[in-house]
């Protein structure tokens, strides 16, 4: 599978993923109410999201990235930095 159809791939993923959660908070109970969705369905809602996680974490794979990717503000503290190799002193024997 060539690059451009895995990253499609990853993109319809995440649509359906996305889709699918904010369903189930759209009809999440609230004040009592039962939800509307059946028992059924909400299996059937949480098994497509078990095989869209497998997919997803295979696509991560194939495309070299990882999933604990996050986003960052541009202020944010970093919390580590980078040290420039030329700046370790060498051993000396």
């Amino acid at each position: 599978m060539d690059e451009k159809a895995l990253h499609d791939e990853q993109r319809l993923m995440r649509m359906m993923r996305k889709t699918l959660t904010s369903i189930v908070r759209d009809t999440a109970p609230r004040d009592g109410n039962p939800s509307p969705l059946s028992e059924a369905t909400v299996l059937g809602i949480k098994d497509c999201l078990v095989v869209i996680s497998s997919r997803e974490t295979e696509l991560a794979r194939l495309t070299g990235r990882t999933l604990d990717e996050r986003p960052h503000f541009t202020d944010e503290t970093p919390t580590s930095h980078a040290v420039k190799i030329s700046s370790i002193p060498k051993k000396t024997h």
